[in-house]
């Protein structure tokens, strides 16, 4: 394994650190909701930066270029959003961009991607991805919401919950039963496309513990879906729901290495700022002996990502070390705001109802809100089973 990028790879890296130095408007950088997940800014907010990505051509960086795409690999992915978390930019409303979008592009019929993929890299639609269910979380496969076959389409019943932003999205990406005797689980099952605002759906938002509604619970009755909104083959649906899952493992907030770092660093400026007897936190051995281990330990997850970027590079599968990315970096964000919560001792227990500043105060936002950072998109308990049985080739 080479740990230095190629030449083409660190001018690609200059590159857009230069497009964000010169071209993102400054009150759209160094922003602390990279770390601590708010609620999103609006639409409206995030214009300049939108434009800015469309003078650029990045406004889909995986895109292909035929399809309107910045036609970036892995390595440029990776890159990019390394840069993003460095420079502390704001989350985009990027599920269509990044999950559906390639679906499409992949599987979606030619009425399909005429009538989507515009409209989502303008940003002018807005997805939520409804997969989760009461009895179908981790085990995605044992989902229940039902999709009656019909003559000219599909009728929906059931429900979904812990589906992100539902109350703010113009359509839902959803995956229904459509064959409830098929012989396993993960058959019959089918991908639709639901217009929010079809009869029939209700959607109620939860209001989570650090104060913003992240989640919604979503309902479905007698919600009729036009046959044109199937993607892919029926029942067919989990292999499409699968495709989702080949940038994400790179991608994911909890992966990023410069995110977790940039949570470090806050940690560590907490801690030579904080008064403690005669000096500062930081002049406690143990507390630098726990600063150093999580300093290895994201160097760990970064060098691990570069040997599967390797892989990638020449020609193979990214290897099963790629399952431990999501959860070994969400237990690690986790121990870092433990941390930083006895670093600051009651000051951190301050509730701060700014989430787009830039200033102190994040850390019991933050403390609550990453709790559930392991057990969204597969629990711990579930990425362990996964690593056990692909990694270690442990027995069932």
């Amino acid at each position: 394994m080479n740990i230095n990028e190629t030449p083409e790879q660190a001018a690609f890296r200059a590159e857009v650190r230069q497009w964000i130095a010169e071209d993102v408007p400054p009150h759209l950088k160094d922003l602390r909701q990279t770390i601590v997940q708010g609620p999103g800014m609006s639409a409206e907010e995030l214009a300049p930066l939108e434009k800015a990505l469309a003078a650029k051509g990045w406004l889909a960086p995986h895109w292909p270029k035929e399809y309107g795409g910045a036609g970036f690999d892995i390595s440029g992915m990776v890159i990019f959003h390394e840069e993003w978390a460095k420079g502390g930019l704001p989350d985009r409303h990027t599920t269509g961009l990044d999950m559906l979008g390639p679906i499409l592009i992949r599987y979606g019929t030619p009425e399909q991607q005429q009538r989507f993929l515009d409209p989502i890299l303008r940003s002018e639609m807005i997805w939520a991805q409804g997969y989760s269910e009461p009895g179908a979380g981790s085990d995605l496969a044992a989902l229940q919401l039902r999709a009656d076959v019909t003559e000219n389409g599909f009728i929906l019943n059931g429900q979904k919950i812990w589906t992100s932003k539902a109350h703010k999205a113009d359509w839902i990406f959803l995956l229904a039963r459509t064959n409830s005797q098929a012989a396993r689980k993960q058959e019959g099952i089918s991908f639709l496309l639901v217009e929010r605002t079809t009869p029939g759906i209700e959607v109620r938002p939860i209001l989570t513990m650090d104060g913003f509604t992240h989640f919604c619970e979503t309902f479905f009755n007698d919600v009729h879906v036009p046959a044109g909104n199937l993607v892919g083959d029926l029942h067919q649906g989990w292999t499409v729901a699968k495709a989702l899952l080949g940038h994400e493992r790179f991608t994911h907030p909890t992966a990023n290495p410069h995110l977790i770092r940039k949570a470090i660093d806050n940690l560590k400026s907490s801690a030579r700022n904080t008064p403690s007897g005669m000096g500062a936190v930081w002049d406690d051995p143990d507390i630098r002996r726990e600063v150093a281990q999580l300093d290895m330990d994201v160097d760990g997850l970064q060098y691990t990502r570069y040997r599967a970027l390797t892989r990638i590079e020449h020609g193979d599968a990214p290897g099963p070390e790629t399952m431990l990315f999501k959860q070994f970096g969400a237990e690690l964000m986790q121990r870092i705001v433990e941390l930083h919560q006895r670093v600051e001792s009651m000051a951190g227990a301050i509730w701060d109802d700014t989430p787009q500043g830039t200033g102190p105060g994040e850390t019991a936002r933050h403390g609550v809100n990453i709790r559930a950072a392991s057990i969204r998109g597969g629990t711990t308990e579930v990425q362990r089973n996964i690593i056990a049985k692909r990694v270690l080739s442990l027995p069932d």
